[in-house]
């Protein structure tokens, strides 16, 4: 069996490097497609032209989808061996090696067995995507597509709160590159008491992030204190400092939740536990998600197996049938699974457990399933 188990193997690897390069490369091809225009705003800001700037765009777009190649195959993860499988299968049942195998009395789930093992192997390679690559590109990967130089746009903060009731706001926010640390122009920062009622108001030409003291470093800077004593002028001293809840992280969440899909866990767990967290639905969601997504992956691959193992050669084309039509139903309630997330019903009380409920509902409707459509393959040539 261990030449059968390498043959399967060697095969089922080969298969999974075509379909990585395929599907990738399929879905940077659409995605270029529809960001045309983007990329031609690359040539029309070139000051070169003719071929120089068409090369200028051309590195452009290499240096992009070389970054976001990490992201699509966190996306792809759970597709590609499905395909990888169902070509391996395909390609033995055509060439008449499921045949000679049951002739040998080899069962065929003990035909799959390389391709299970193989295949949990390689989510390995999700999580060291997730976990350790993907939160390291964070600038990288936050760009547009007409974006060559600047790395990211800025744009204000019209009155954030952190968790002392302070009022954060910034005439322009820089996010953080791999050159420059996070920034933020003309800021205002208004105190408030248990009643909402202003009591300080710092001031700065401009706050630069130090990471390592966790800090705003203003420049610049004045408080104004006693906003609501007696009648006296309240007085102006300098200031240097502003240290709060409100990070570069916090400030990406509050404007996008797509944001937290591109932190290590470890990162979602420690904004978690800070209080009045932005995002907290999202990060949950994201959170459960990546608990059940190497398992997601196993339940399509198993899914895609149970339908594509057949006896019978002529019947080859209606388990293609069948494994598209179920592996894109699975598909698809996991995307509804994760949109719904994002959105608790039944009260505030549900707000922590309905994001698990949806990542794992996909588990507990379809991984039945696919014990089941196993459990009905004819193992035996007999």
């Amino acid at each position: 069996m261990r030449i059968l188990d390498r043959h399967i193997l060697l095969s089922f690897l080969r298969n999974y490097v075509i379909s990585f390069v395929v599907l990738i490369g399929l879905y940077v091809t659409l995605d270029m497609v529809f960001a045309f225009d983007e990329f031609a705003e690359v040539k029309d800001r070139s000051a070169a032209s003719g071929v120089a700037s068409s090369w200028a765009v051309i590195r452009h777009i290499v240096d992009y989808y070389s970054y976001q190649t990490f992201l699509i195959f966190a996306y792809l993860s759970g597709v590609i061996p499905v395909v990888a499988a169902a070509f391996t299968l395909i390609r033995m049942t055509r060439f008449n090696e499921m045949t000679a195998l049951l002739a040998a009395g080899v069962p065929l789930l003990r035909v799959t067995l390389p391709i299970v093992i193989a295949a949990c192997v390689l989510n390995v390679l999700l999580i060291v995507d997730q976990e350790l690559l993907i939160p390291r590109m964070i600038p990288m990967l936050t760009r547009k597509h007409d974006q060559v130089e600047a790395i990211s746009r800025s744009y204000p903060i019209a009155g954030m709160q952190d968790d002392k009731r302070r009022l954060l706001v910034a005439a322009r926010y820089n996010p953080p590159t791999e050159q420059s640390p996070a920034s933020m122009e003309y800021v205002s920062v208004v105190g408030r008491d248990e009643e909402l009622r202003p009591t300080t108001h710092v001031t700065a030409d401009a706050a630069a992030w130090d990471e390592e003291a966790g800090v705003w470093r203003l420049k610049n800077g004045k408080i104004i204190e006693g906003l609501q004593g007696d009648d006296r002028a309240p007085d102006e001293a300098p200031w240097d400092t502003y240290e709060s809840s409100i990070t570069p992280e916090e400030i990406a969440l509050y404007r996008s939740g797509d944001f937290v899909q591109l932190l290590p866990t470890a990162r979602i767990n420690q904004l978690l536990a800070r209080k009045d967290s932005y995002g907290t639905i999202d990060l949950l969601r994201v959170k459960h998600t990546r608990w059940v997504q190497w398992l997601l992956n196993m339940v399509l691959l198993l899914l895609a197996l149970a339908c594509m193992l057949t006896r019978d050669p002529s019947q080859l084309k209606l388990g293609i049938m069948r494994c598209a039509a179920v592996t894109g139903l699975c598909m698809g309630a996991i995307f509804l699974s994760q949109q719904l997330a994002g959105h608790p019903h039944g009260g505030p009380e549900w707000a922590d457990t309905w994001p698990a409920i949806m990542a794992w509902s996909p588990i507990l409707l379809f991984g039945p399933a696919a014990v089941f459509l196993l459990d009905r393959v004819n193992t035996r040539g007999s």
